[in-house]
């Protein structure tokens, strides 16, 4: 007992502190790819950002120790500290996000290159905007984070986003943006990289429907050449669905390892 001791005038401070960590920590659980699903009931996730507030802890609490004196004191600092954990915790978050959309996105490609998209058919489950493969890639991203362990390199991202944001400070707004910028462009690169043979094929054969047109006017080519057209992208896919999914989740690990906070994953007050 003498390792731990506890008094009952502690409880405010460490209130406080398991406070700030929860809001950064919820934050981010909100947002993540594999934590943060809307398919996953809310019971699951509050009790994940629960268990990861008690675990880290013990690992951030010297550096909100310095601020939890000014946090019981005064209402308007507690408030400010509240928004910039949550923008903290909600920027890693959806840094991770952004990366795990990737292959959302080239499935979208993909199904607009070989027909399956059509704005004039909207699926009322899926929306106005989505299509069947994108559901499919929204499906399997928490698969391959839960199953490979990506979910990992945002709770490590977390832990040493303490040494980048201190609690108490101001978030470097300009930094946030600058960051969810080039992680957009290079997730757009990656996606068109992903989808690229379908884009190429995609391209070329409406390219050879308008020559066939010219040629035979009086045949119903359009008729002719969409069924060919999603039977071919189905067929496509099947071949290189494995290959994409590989390359993604490499990738998208490489992305994740550049993460802000990633790499002082043990930080030291």
């Amino acid at each position: 007992m003498s390792d731990f001791p506890f008094s009952i005038t502690d409880l405010p401070t460490l209130a406080a502190t398991f406070l700030i960590v929860m809001c950064r920590v919820s934050a981010l659980v909100m947002v993540a790819p594999g934590l943060g699903e809307t398919t996953s009931p809310m019971l699951v996730r509050g009790g994940i950002a629960l268990c990861l507030s008690v675990t880290l802890l013990p690992v951030v609490q010297p550096f909100i120790q310095p601020i939890t004196s000014g946090v019981l004191n005064s209402p308007p600092f507690i408030l400010a500290v509240i928004a910039g954990e949550l923008l903290c915790g909600g920027f890693i978050g959806w840094l991770a996000r952004l990366v795990a959309l990737t292959f959302v996105i080239a499935m979208q490609m993909v199904a607009v290159f070989t027909g399956l998209a059509s704005v004039l058919q909207p699926d009322a489950e899926l929306g106005a905007s989505s299509t069947a493969l994108s559901h499919m890639a929204m499906m399997f991203i928490p698969v391959v984070f839960l199953s490979t362990g990506l979910y990992l390199l945002p709770l490590t991202a977390i832990t040493g986003s303490y040494t980048l944001f201190p609690p108490g400070h101001m978030p470097m707004i300009g930094d946030m943006a600058k960051s969810v910028i080039q992680t957009s462009s290079h997730i757009f690169m990656l996606a068109l990289q992903l989808a690229a043979p379908f884009v190429l094929i995609g391209t070329l054969w409406p390219a050879m429907l308008g020559v066939l047109n010219r040629l035979l006017p009086s045949i119903q080519v359009y008729s002719i050449a969409m069924p060919a057209q999603i039977l071919g992208g189905v067929l496509l896919l099947a071949m290189l669905i494995q290959v994409m999914a590989g390359v993604w989740q490499e990738r998208s690990q490489d992305m994740l390892a550049y993460m802000p906070g990633i790499t002082n994953s043990r930080p030291q007050p």
